[in-house]
């Protein structure tokens, strides 16, 4: 198994990451910023985007954690798990490789009412950026690692299955939250309108080859 804290280490970042780009993390509350003048009403904005893209995470990974604990509780062998962590990644690799080749957002998201930010993020999460697929392969290796730690002849209880779904889309909404606050501000606050179109990044690509190394680490996981 891979390294326990790894995981942890990559949901952080891929919630930095999620933050800094512009279409997830802070374009929308720049606007609402410079709408209202607010600091609040930015913070707020990212909030709401930082919970929609939470809630994106539990929807996949909370009813994965369920089915993994219940597995281990049959006493299905953790290699057997491992392996399908490990095949996971194929559709992470896929996945990213679809985005390379399609990197548009899927049009229905054009069609949410800008003042339904959680919802907006919420389809964000699950369709364009694919955050909770992503971070399928390191939760069942987690739990796996929980319940080895545990005791080698025990398995992790679905209640503590479900725990570490929780932590583990915190972890990357927290950071979401918190980079997409500090860019919006500084926009709004110091750098203004101009530095968007100045120092602007196709960050999409790079989310794109993230998926493919994340497939790579999941077909290494075992």
């Amino acid at each position: 198994m891979m390294n326990q804290a790894l995981p942890w280490l990559m949901a952080i970042g891929m919630g930095v990451y999620q933050g800094v780009n512009p279409p997830v993390g802070w374009l929308r509350a720049v606007a609402r910023g410079l709408e209202t003048n607010s600091t609040r009403a930015i913070l707020l904005s990212t909030a709401a985007l930082a919970f929609g893209h939470f809630l994106s995470m539990i929807v996949l990974l909370a009813p994965v954690s369920v089915v993994i604990a219940v597995l281990l509780a049959d006493r299905l062998s953790m290699m057997t798990l491992m392996q399908a962590g490990s095949l996971a990644g194929f559709g992470l690799i896929g996945f990213g490789l679809y985005k390379i080749l399609r990197p548009r957002h899927p049009k229905f998201l054009a069609r949410i009412s800008p003042d339904r930010p959680v919802r907006w993020a919420f389809c964000m999460g699950l369709t364009h950026c694919g955050s909770p697929v992503m971070m399928a392969p390191m939760l069942i290796n987690l739990i796996l690692v929980s319940a080895w730690v545990a005791a080698p002849s025990t398995v992790a209880p679905i209640f503590g299955a479900v725990l570490i779904a929780l932590a583990v889309s915190a972890a990357m909404a927290v950071p979401l939250f918190l980079t997409g606050s500090a860019v919006a501000i500084a926009v709004v606050r110091r750098f203004g309108l101009r530095a968007i179109t100045r120092y602007w990044v196709n960050l999409d690509l790079g989310w794109a080859v993230m998926f493919i190394l994340m497939g790579i680490m999941g077909l290494t996981m075992g």
